[in-house]
């Protein structure tokens, strides 16, 4: 998936997403939101049909620490979902 980094401050951090789907952006917005240190994150999009998906990121200390450890709590979970499903056969 490819991605665009609209603004890259210490504390903000602005990603456009290339594609018009919603679900991965929502995914990394809500686990962002588990974190005590994000201030804000959240998903926006101009338009329905043309716009791409902008997430935002404003935290305490540094945005992008945080988008990376969310995505690196994301990947626990699929990797726990994968392994459960592994056993249940």
């Amino acid at each position: 998936m490819d991605i665009k980094v609209v603004k890259d401050e210490a504390k903000e951090l602005h990603i456009e997403f290339q594609t018009n789907d919603f679900t991965i952006p929502d995914l990394i917005a809500h686990q962002l939101l588990e974190s005590e240190s994000v201030e804000f994150a959240g998903v926006s999009k101009d338009h329905p049909e043309t716009g791409k998906p902008l997430l935002v990121i404003k935290s305490k200390r540094s945005a992008k620490t945080d988008f990376v450890k969310a995505l690196e709590s994301i990947d626990e979970q699929v990797s726990e979902l994968k392994t459960q499903l592994g056993k249940k056969k």
